[in-house]
């Protein structure tokens, strides 16, 4: 052990010696087919083709997981003496690794003790793309080491989860199995995930929150009409900017095009619900954005027993309308029109007839190109967050014939049914 440790412990500066040399001859603009071009290194390749790892294309490796697979230490009993010598003690390894790799380079690969070698390349992807081959060695990422160090572990998944830029792009430094030339690859990684980002919006209606208060933030996919399952939850405990940023990584590969997916959030703890959205917003699927902001009112005014759950004060009342205009009407309201119903607040006028006049409007009906079918689909969308069956549609159909195509009285007669059901 310790002849091996005084070798990798010389390996690395030779290594840092190199690259001092070598600093103006590598360009990092310079994309792969441009190795040619880069003055060559004295350097042998640290793995001939012919090197008998005895691990082929086939064994079993995980292309979009690099350097999980069984370590090899890589000197072998007889090190050769222009191998690359790199030492764990100068380059910091990558932080905390996160719960799950972001980002795909799209190689089979194993740990070495100079770095990750190259197994096979994926087709089609950002290793492929950037020119990378089978016996390749990447010995860092943005500068940072990978592969085995002092027994220790520095994964190439974990070093792009650190040091990838929000695009995913990283700076490889990687070993040429053909020249043995040292080269600086840019390359633009692959990203696992997608996004769901926007804000969330609550009201403060003296409402006091504890300390240990976090907003928790769900995706649900509905699985069928009515019943709804959590796929990805999470949690933000900073309140010190409102509206609250917030973003939800999901995995792309579990979405269904077929299904519905809702966003809603709420404030909590100690197992107490304090604020909560009051209908689910749709996103993903159906044309629907991944973008979305939220807004959370008081479970405190809502369980009051006023108003059937709506807000109890005029700013709030008004608040609420303002919500309507945005989520029925996709638009702000108008200076004229907030006035007017001001007015019809300050007369008595409950939100829940408000609410049934801006969904039996002219405005929502010409957005829902003036048929009625559309018309009740939009309003089981906006309304439950979901798509009416079909059975649901005859049911409404023949409802709006008997109100005489009223449509306001049938948002009512909707809601009010909607309301029952909670």
């Amino acid at each position: 052990m310790n002849l091996r440790n005084a070798l990798r412990s010389a390996m690395l500066v030779a290594l840092l010696t190199t690259l001092s040399a070598d600093a103006q001859a590598i360009d990092p603009s310079r994309r792969p087919t441009d190795r040619d071009n880069i003055i060559p290194q004295p350097l042998d390749p640290l793995f001939p083709s012919n090197n008998p790892t005895g691990l082929g294309s086939s064994g079993g490796f995980d292309p979009f997981a690099p350097a999980n697979q069984n370590p090899l230490d890589g000197f072998g009993s007889n090190p050769q003496p222009n191998q690359i010598r790199v030492t764990p003690s100068v380059v910091p390894a990558p932080g905390t690794p996160q719960d799950q790799p972001r980002w795909r380079l799209g190689i089979y690969s194993m740990d070495t003790g100079t770095g990750v070698q190259i197994v096979r390349v994926s087709p089609n992807s950002p290793a492929a793309a950037a020119g990378l081959e089978p016996d390749d060695l990447i010995v860092t990422v943005s500068g940072y080491q990978v592969g085995l160090i002092e027994n220790h572990r520095h994964e190439l998944g974990q070093a792009f989860n650190e040091y990838a830029t929000t695009d995913g792009y990283v700076n490889l430094l990687v070993q040429d199995h053909r020249s043995g030339n040292l080269l600086n690859m840019p390359v633009t990684l692959e990203g696992r995930f997608q996004r769901i980002e926007g804000t969330v919006m609550f009201r403060d209606t003296n409402t006091r929150l504890p300390r240990n208060a976090e907003v928790q933030i769900d995706l649900y996919e509905q699985i069928r009409p009515g019943v709804t399952i959590p796929i990805v939850t999470k949690r933000i405990g900073d309140f010190s900017k409102v509206p609250i940023p917030f973003a939800v990584d999901y995995d792309p590969s579990i979405i269904d095009p077929r299904r519905q997916y809702t966003v809603q959030a709420s404030i909590v703890a100690n197992n107490q619900t304090y604020y909560t959205t009051r209908n689910p917003y749709q996103v993903i699927t159906a044309g629907y954005p991944r973008t979305v902001d939220l807004s959370l009112y008081s479970t405190v005014t809502q369980n009051s027993g006023q108003q059937g759950g709506y807000a109890s004060n005029r700013d709030e009342q008004l608040e609420q309308i303002v919500q309507w205009f945005q989520d029925y009407l996709n638009r702000d309201i108008r200076y004229n029109e907030r006035q007017v119903w001001t007015s019809s607040i300050d007369r008595g006028e409950s939100l829940e007839d408000v609410r049934a006049q801006l969904l039996g409007g002219p405005e929502f009906y010409t957005k829902s190109n003036r048929d009625d079918e559309t018309y009740i689909r939009r309003l089981f969308e906006v309304v439950t967050g979901r798509q009416p069956s079909q059975r649901e549609i005859a049911a409404w159909m023949t409802r709006l014939e008997a109100q005489n195509g009223l449509r306001t009285n049938l948002a009512r007669e909707f809601l009010a049914q909607i309301s029952q059901q909670r």
